[in-house]
């Protein structure tokens, strides 16, 4: 289901959206407003506690809006804490453990009860304010999660003591040097000691610390998360398109527009790195893109996936209700009525330089033509999430194709591997059945999953990854003219086969398109754009096509069957250079205007390269 694109121009504007998102939820709080009951699906943490999610996730945004919503509403959102703090009720929220799911929800709690002069704090005798400060103070006593996590014990710690109540002064310190062991510098973060830069930077640690800064304005530290994000904010621009779509990447995918809500705490702490109207239109037309996707269940409430419902794609700490993240953009409603920003009018993007390098985060992001897409290094540092290849470790990620996430790890069609090299045994095969006749055929690749040696620089990006304990692959990364070349130098003990892919494209039955295929490349064009990969080695270097057809619903992009343009050969013991070029883009002509200017790849020795077409020449040392 969609909703009609919003104006998005008043600060009505945006309350009603607000109220389009949250309303259809209605109908399943429970009597005492404490848990809403829409469940579909299991979740790590147990639905009763998915069901407290839920009630506090629209808080994110009825908190900053608490004076335009009706007495209703207010009513409810009262008795739903009281209730849930109060251990004679049915629907207590419970008493907390180690690393916790309620601690994540519990700052969007207090914030409502703190937003517009403490306007819903003021509506509870002493007995209720001392029952709900005595469940929240539960956090103090308990470890989170070293990662951004720790920003839910200051802002909760912090709300307290504007309440007038003491806190746990030791817990608070240990949660700011927490998040100080976080930060790496130019305003990035690593989530947890363990690394992972992704949009928790954006909508975890500057939102926490900027909402912070203007709780606090007078400790030291709130100037220093100001600072912070606005170093930060001059690469985060990078990953949004000129259509309003923000690139892919990493995990907790199901927030969609919540990835804008950065913006919306810069504008809440007063900090303006770019023209207002320019913030404005990114926002603006980050939540349309979204808002004309299938991101809406036949009831008018969020679904769970990206563009479509996609469960395959989700955490473990993913609940029914846990996309009204997004709520989290609805922050702008705390600006004052009389706020330029709900005047100012939408202007396109500022100026920004065409390949931007993100040494924090391993990334190299290259805006083409209106398509901007990361290639990506990887990161260090082992974390379990959900598809950890998939989200953080290929070759690169797409504002206009995504990624894809595999349905298994058999075929070619189920693993749907874009932007990846996989490797394996040429001994080991699948036996499958195709048209009638059984077959062998090789599957179940090994694909990237650690990195290390790597280095980032403006013309290349470089690290080296192990697939088993006697294979090494060394992959550089380079942009050029319009095409992604991948160089790789691979080091093998024994017979492997080579499985190398580019950007999956919608590929339905039901819409013309035209494959090509010949020796050693491939590609699509069709009305949803053109993607292709050539194999640019020398002919000592035998990889022949190998495009394959994904099945649908694993691509983020569309629930289609996806086109996967690829290469495949077999490589005995030794060291072997392998050269790549892919091409994608949704602007079919300037596609093949790129794809017909392709480049040629010259070694010299093992230490350096030229790259060259008919416009162009570049000389990399291979670091």
């Amino acid at each position: 289901m969609k909703h009609p694109v919003p104006l998005l121009r008043t600060r009505q504007d945006y309350f009603d959206l607000f109220k389009k998102i949250n309303q259809p939820l209605q109908p399943f709080y429970r009597a005492s407003g404490a848990q809403i009951d829409y469940i579909h699906q299991g979740v790590g943490y147990g639905n009763k506690i998915a069901g407290m999610e839920g009630f506090s996730r629209v808080l994110w945004g009825a908190g900053p809006a608490i004076d335009q919503l009706d007495e209703r509403w207010l009513k409810l959102i009262l008795s739903g804490i009281k209730a849930g703090t109060d251990p004679s009720h049915p629907d207590y929220w419970g008493e907390i453990h180690e690393r916790d799911q309620r601690m994540v929800e519990m700052p969007a709690m207090l914030l409502a009860l703190y937003h517009h002069e403490q306007l819903l704090w003021k509506k509870l005798d002493t007995g209720e304010k001392s029952q709900i400060i005595h469940w929240f103070s539960q956090i103090f006593e308990y470890e989170c999660a070293d990662g951004n996590w720790q920003f839910f014990k200051i802002i909760v710690g912090t709300i307290i003591q504007k309440f007038g109540y003491p806190v746990k002064e030791s817990a608070l310190k240990e949660a700011f040097d927490n998040i100080e062991n976080c930060y790496l510098q130019n305003g990035w973060y690593r989530d947890s000691s363990r690394g992972r830069q992704d949009y928790y930077n954006p909508f975890a640690f500057h939102y926490y610390g900027l909402i912070y800064s203007v709780l606090e304005p007078e400790k030291p530290i709130s100037q220093i998360y100001k600072n912070r994000a606005i170093d930060f904010s001059r690469d985060y621009i990078h990953f949004f398109a000129e259509d309003g779509a923000n690139v892919p990447f990493g995990r907790s995918m199901i927030y969609r527009f919540a990835v804008s809500s950065f913006w919306s705490a810069m504008l809440w702490a007063d900090l303006l790195p770019f023209k207002l109207g320019e913030i404005k239109g990114l926002v603006n037309r980050n939540i349309r893109w979204w808002m004309q996707k299938e991101i809406f269940d036949e009831k008018g409430i969020l679904n769970i996936g990206y563009t479509y419902p996609q469960l395959t794609l989700t955490e473990p700490y993913n609940s029914t209700l846990s996309p009204l993240w997004l709520n989290k953009i609805f922050l702008l409603l705390a600006l004052p009525e009389d706020h330029e920003y709900w005047t100012a009018k939408e202007m396109p993007m500022p100026i920004r330089e065409g390949t931007k390098l993100l040494s924090e985060a391993n990334l190299l992001i290259q805006h083409d033509n209106g398509h901007t897409f990361f290639l990506n290094a990887g990161q260090l540092g082992p974390n379990f999430h959900t598809l950890t290849n998939e989200k953080y470790l290929k070759f690169a990620y797409s504002s206009q194709f995504g990624f894809s996430i595999p349905r298994a790890n058999q075929l070619k069609a189920e693993m749907a591997m874009d932007s990846m090299l996989g490797i394996q045994r040429a001994d080991t095969y699948i036996t499958t059945s195709f048209k009638n006749e059984s077959i062998k055929t090789y599957g179940q690749f090994i694909v990237r999953n650690n990195v290390r040696d790597i280095v980032c620089k403006k013309e290349v990006l470089a690290s080296t990854w192990e697939p088993t304990l006697q294979a090494k692959i060394r992959t550089w990364l380079i942009p050029f003219e319009g095409w992604q070349i991948r160089v790789h130098k691979v080091e093998l003990d024994t017979e492997y086969v080579l499985y190398e892919t580019g950007f999956a494209i919608e590929c339905s039955p039901e819409k013309e398109g035209i494959i090509i295929e010949e020796d050693k490349e491939n590609y699509r064009v069709s009305e949803a754009g053109f993607s292709g990969i050539i194999c640019l080695s020398d002919d000592t270097i035998k990889r022949k096509s190998t495009a394959i057809m994904g099945l649908p619903n694993t691509n983020l992009m569309t629930w289609e069957n996806t086109f996967i343009p690829g290469l495949e050969g077999t490589f005995g013991k030794g060291t072997h250079w392998l050269g790549t070029g892919v091409v994608a883009h949704q602007d079919r002509d300037y596609s093949l205007e790129v794809w017909n200017n392709r480049p040629k790849i010259d070694f010299d020795g093992t230490t350096g390269l030229t790259i060259q077409n008919k416009n162009n020449k570049k000389r990399l040392k291979l670091c």
